[in-house]
């Protein structure tokens, strides 16, 4: 059986449905930040010199689909673009490895 996660209008969606939306939301979310800006840069830190520059959930995709909520995960309000710094901060990702930890 596949894995099938709720919206909160009831919707049942399969994680290869929200993979395809997800990936068309972002496609979107870039052409639409282009268009508007010109050029690409992290919304967070606003550096346009950072590489690469990634598509970011402002609500992750984990908690969307837990919480019922999984259009979250293709709604192109709750993407933003983060340089890799900024999403592995939000993520928490960005732990330095310390010995004297």
């Amino acid at each position: 059986m596949a894995n099938i996660y709720h919206c909160s209008n009831g919707e049942r969606v399969e994680q290869s449905v929200i993979d395809q939306r997800t990936r068309k939301a972002k496609a979107k979310k870039l052409q639409k930040f282009l268009n508007q800006h010109g050029y690409y840069f992290c919304e967070d830190c606003e550096r346009s010199d950072s590489k690469p520059i990634d598509c970011s959930h402002e609500i992750s995709v984990q908690e969307a689909k837990n919480t019922g909520k999984t259009e979250l995960c293709w709604d192109v309000d709750n993407i933003k673009l983060r340089c890799r710094k900024c999403h592995q901060k939000l993520d928490k990702l960005d732990v330095q490895f310390n010995p004297n930890r």
